[in-house]
């Protein structure tokens, strides 16, 4: 079981670490079919010159509901995950009372996170429809 969380952490950390890199924020590279001409010295004068940063053009609401989206994405997979887990403790549990506990704790846990998750999103949405954030009441 030790591995597992272990495992389990990993992952966690890792999809933390790239979530930033997995936004799909704009990076500024040319599209496909285009050629960006930079002069003698290595310069790009026609990036230089525009105006645009290629950055998204978000709201900050938009991007929070985004990310919570996103967030709630992953916390139901890691939740759909724990269910897993407790489900095959309590099945191979085969009288161990003490294995059945832990499983019975891992359920748990894995709903009060859901609820902690849904709730987060709810008090987001109150709070944006509150001070009319975004022009929306939901994302």
């Amino acid at each position: 079981m030790k591995n597992i969380k272990q495992a389990l952490y990993a992952v966690t950390a890792t999809v933390l670490v790239a979530a930033p890199f997995m936004v799909g924020a704009q990076t500024g590279i040319p599209a496909a079919g285009t050629i960006a001409t930079p002069d003698s010295t290595g310069f790009n004068v026609s990036k230089a010159t525009t105006s645009t940063t290629g950055l998204a053009n978000k709201s900050v609401y938009s991007i929070i509901g985004t990310f919570m989206n996103w967030l709630l994405g992953l916390v139901g997979v890691l939740a759909v995950i724990a269910f897993v887990i407790s489900g095959i403790l309590y099945l191979t549990a085969a009288g161990n009372e003490e294995q059945v506990e832990k499983a019975k704790g891992i359920m748990t846990y894995a709903i009060i996170g859901l609820v902690v998750a849904l709730l987060g999103l709810v008090i987001v949405n109150a709070v944006a429809g509150l001070t009319s954030a975004g022009g929306a009441t939901s994302f």
